[in-house]
Formats: C-alpha cells, structure tokens, sequence
C-alpha cells in the first residue's frame, strides 16, 4: 500500500541552513507489538519544492547557497588550456561539494568578453575568462548577477582552491583575491581507523536488524590497492546464555564473516576484504539477529550493537590497473589529465560531463590538467581523453575498440572487424596496461553529433557514471545505446573473498521492526514544501 502526504515545513526553524524532521512510527493497534510481526515501512521518493523568491546573489559567500539545482561555467569559444583546466576543476569542485544532491553543472561556450545570460531560480552563471586575478560577483543583487574567475595561466585554478577548501563562506564580500592555493590533509599510511575515516555504525536489534558502514575507496589515498584486511571492533549488550544471536557481514554480496554474539559484549574479528569485496565503495553491511528465550511481553528489549572507532583497515598496496568504468573514480585520484584535440567544438563540454559524472561519485577532490592528447597518451597517470578516432591512429593506446575509417576493430583476443556506415561514438573505460594506470576515451569515427546519445543516456541514470558496466557504450547514427563489455577480465577479480565462520549454529528470524527516520531539509531562506511518499509493503 502507498500513501502519499506533503508536510509543510515553511514554519519550521532553520539552524545552519538546515532543517531537521523526524518521523516517528507508532502502530494503531499495538495489542501484538512484542511478539510482531510488525509491520515494515518504507520511506521513499523524497522530494523538495521551494516557493517565494531567492534572496539576490551579492556576495562570494551568498552566491553558492546550500542548496542548488544547475549551474552553467562560461568559458571562450577560444579557450586556451588554463582557462580550460580551471573549468573543469570548478565543475570537479561543484560536484564533490553538493553531493548528494543531483545538481547538473555544464560548460558552454562563448565570445571572449560576453556577459552570460540570467541564471534562472536555484541557479548560477560562473564565467572563466583571462585577466586580472581573482573571484568577483558582478551584477550582485540584480537577476543578471554571476560570478567572474579570472586570472593568467596557473592563478585561474589558484582561484577555484577558495572552493576546494570550502573557504567560499567566509568570503563576505563581492570580490576576492587567492594568493597561494591551500591543500587539505588526506588520510596517510597503510593502517587506516575507523575514527579517522569517519566510520560509524549503530543499531537496536530485537530479532533482526541491519546496518551498514562504509567509505570511498578514492578517499583511502596513497598508491593502488588490491586488498584490505579488516580488523573489526564492536561493542554490543551481553546475551543471555539462553538468548540467542548472531551477526553475518557482507562486503560486494559476499559474505566475509559470521560470528554468534555471546555474553561477553565484545566482537573481535579479523577478515580479509579481496576480488568482488573490492569495488569503489569499501562496504560492509552487517545483519544481526536477536532472538530471546522468554514470550513476548512489555519486558522484551533489543541488544545494541556498535562499531568501536579504534577498528582498522589496513591496505594491500599494489596491483594493476583497473579496467572498465568501474575503475573510476580511485583511478583519477587524486589527478588526472585530460586532453582534446580540438577537432569539436563540444569537447569541453565532453569532458566537463565526464568530469561531473565522476567526482559526484566521491568526496575526494579530483584534480584536472589538461595537456595535448598526445603528452595524455604517453603519461603515467590517469587521463580522460576526446579525440577522433583518426587522431588515435598515431598513438600506442590500446582501448577495446579502435578505428580507422569506417572499419572498426574490436580488440578481444581474438580482434573482430567490422565496417560501420556512418560512424560509430563511444564512450570506453580500459586499463592501459603498458603505463599501469587507467584511461577513459571519448570518440568518434564519424561526426561528433554520435556521441550526443551516450551523454543523454549517461544523465537519465539514476546512478549515474555508478549504473554503467562493461567497458564500452557505444551509438551509431540511429541513435541506439549499447552497453558492452569487451574485456571483462578487467572489470572484476575472479577470486571470491575467504568466509570465516563462528563455531555456533544460529538462526534467522524475519520479523520487521519499528522504523525511526530523520531526515535533513537544506533551507536556502525561502519557504519550503517537503513532498514525500511512504509505502508500505
């Protein structure tokens, strides 16, 4: 059953841009609440309408409020590689410091020296142009108003690190200068704690219950890992000898350990995370049950079960380079270049929507420089690369499919040709063995517009860059996506990870819970009207 209700929060107070709801669940007839099943409720579709006017864009700081829903970077049609490179890290900037909120950041071109056009509600203009050094808020307090990034060669991205260190709030005033960039500390070492990635995890369970702690794997910095063991403290309230309980941990699907709870109150477990376990996201999600011995009745409780901060992950540092685009975004971190070979004039455009789509993904700050497609194709480090399939001739790049005209090769090990009228635009992810890092390819073999269907695709993924698999998309001139995988070696390790058991048989009981949901408003100042559907299985 489903029923739908709008709550009104125009009211409520906000504190530090935010307002905080919580939902408490209460069954009608509570005669059979102790022994359930209880009804399950699910929460879902959340979505926020803001009414009333914005308040006027007039400083740096008032110009990235809280909340936003688009914003368009300006750049010359005649771009040069800092006015390019500062682009891109805006929009590598502006996707990591709104996650998870879906903002849509573009690149458009236009004439040098144009002013843009008015943003509209719950968005901003931000135009990147040479001159003198600095952030400025020109046209404040009026519809017009956008934001100038200004400089000369490394002093425009020198501007975006005001924003990479969300300083941006303290600048209170319409114009600003950025001196020296500033860089934030990242997590050092092999030997991680959960403290120090932030990792907490805390549930009540009274027959079942399951929660879930995990991080970014692009955050854990330092070179390529291929494994990590886990060293697990927990705390949770002492069974009763005739109680009964358990706990199952699964990273990537696979379980990776299983204990009994017993009346010690403690958890002391060491496993070994490797292969499927290993994706973007460092996971571990635990499903616990507790089952007591006596009927049910008002004196039944739940046990609590709680992470302990000083747990550790410790890093296999090593392996190849990932391939496909799940390799992303570990592999652009914490830079990356890119490159174009300017033969559209979309691919900066391109690459921004690369960019976005990627560093959504993490909240890590990717890095990018632009350099010339063929210093990207001879470098070490991860590159982002748009060039048509006739400038890739000359280089010793190896992606999964590869032109030469209208014949396209198929590089599985046994290669596959095949003459395609018309043209052929793709989108690849491959590991570039030879250099041990990771490139993602945008091309062609036939006119730019090809490449139009896999970025509209790429946007109506709920997931994003996250929902893609294989290692290749790829449209011809009717427009059709298809998503493929030619090398699927590269995309995941064979090995499942090792289970390791507790020596007690135990048992599971599906029962549902009562539901407690909090759920955080961001305000921007103006009314708001918070629509959320609830079903109910």
């Amino acid at each position: 059953m489903q029923t739908p209700f709008d709550v009104d929060v125009s009211a409520a107070r906000v504190r530090a841009s935010s307002v905080d709801l919580s939902f408490t669940v209460r069954p009608i007839d509570s005669a059979n609440q102790y022994c359930g099943p209880l009804q399950q409720l699910e929460l879902s579709n959340l979505s926020t309408v803001f009414t009333g006017a914005e308040p006027p864009a007039t400083t740096i700081a008032s110009f990235f409020p809280p909340v936003l829903e688009q914003v368009t970077i300006y750049a010359p049609t005649d771009a040069d590689a800092s006015e390019q490179q500062s682009a891109l890290t805006l929009v590598a900037t502006l996707a990591r410091l709104y996650h998870p909120q879906p903002l849509t950041v573009t690149v458009v071109s236009q004439r040098r020296g144009a002013a843009p056009p008015p943003a509209a509600q719950l968005a901003r203009a931000i135009v990147v142009e040479t001159g003198d050094a600095g952030l400025s808020v020109e046209n404040g307090g009026s519809p017009d108003a956008y934001l100038r990034v200004s400089g000369h060669g490394d002093e425009l991205t020198t501007q975006v690190s005001l924003l990479i260190n969300e300083l941006q709030t303290l600048a209170q005033v319409a114009s600003v200068r950025v001196d020296q960039a500033g860089a934030d500390s990242q997590p050092s070492g092999d030997t991680l704690t959960f403290g120090q990635l932030n990792l907490n995890g805390k549930t009540d369970v009274l027959r079942t219950s399951s929660m879930s702690v995990g991080v970014d794997r692009a955050t854990l910095g330092g070179a390529r890992f291929d494994g990590v063991s886990v060293h697990l403290l927990a705390d949770y309230t002492p069974v009763p000898r005739d109680d009964a309980a358990a706990v199952v941990i699964r990273s990537g699907g696979a379980v990776v350990y299983r204990a009994p709870l017993d009346q010690t109150g403690v958890l002391d477990a060491t496993f070994d995370l490797s292969g499927p376990a290993l994706g973007q996201g460092i996971n571990l999600d635990f499903v616990l049950t507790y089952t007591p011995h006596e009927a049910c009745g008002p004196l039944m409780a739940p046990i609590t079960f709680q992470t302990n901060p000083r747990s550790t992950l410790t890093l296999h540092r090593g392996g190849p380079p990932l391939g496909g685009f799940g390799a992303l975004p570990s592999e652009f971190s914490p830079g990356f270049l890119v490159a174009m070979d300017g033969s559209s004039p979309n691919q900066l455009a391109y690459s921004a929507q690369i960019v976005s789509a990627v560093a959504r993904l993490t909240t890590r700050q990717l890095m990018p420089q632009v350099v010339d497609v063929k210093t990207a194709a001879d470098a070490t480090t991860g590159a982002l690369i748009v060039a048509k399939s006739d400038a890739l001739g000359q280089l010793s790049l190896n992606p999964p499919l590869s032109s030469d005209g209208k014949a396209v090769d198929v590089n599985l090990p046994t290669a596959l040709r095949a003459n395609v009228d018309d043209g052929l635009g793709s989108i690849q992810a491959f590991a570039d063995l030879p250099r041990n890092r990771s490139v993602v390819l945008v091309t062609t073999t036939g006119s730019w517009a090809l490449v139009d269907p896999l970025f509209t695709y790429l946007d109506g993924l709920g997931g994003g860059w996250s929902q893609l698999s294989g290692d290749v998309i790829a449209a011809g001139a009717a427009g059709t996506v298809t998503d493929v995988a030619v090398r699927s070696s590269d995309t995941a390790a064979a090995n499942l990870p090792p289970v390791i058991e507790g020596s007690t048989t135990w048992t599971h009981i599906a029962t549902g819970i009562a539901v407690a949901v909090v759920v955080a408003v961001v305000a921007i100042g103006v009314a708001l009207v918070l629509r959320r559907r609830r079903r109910s299985p």
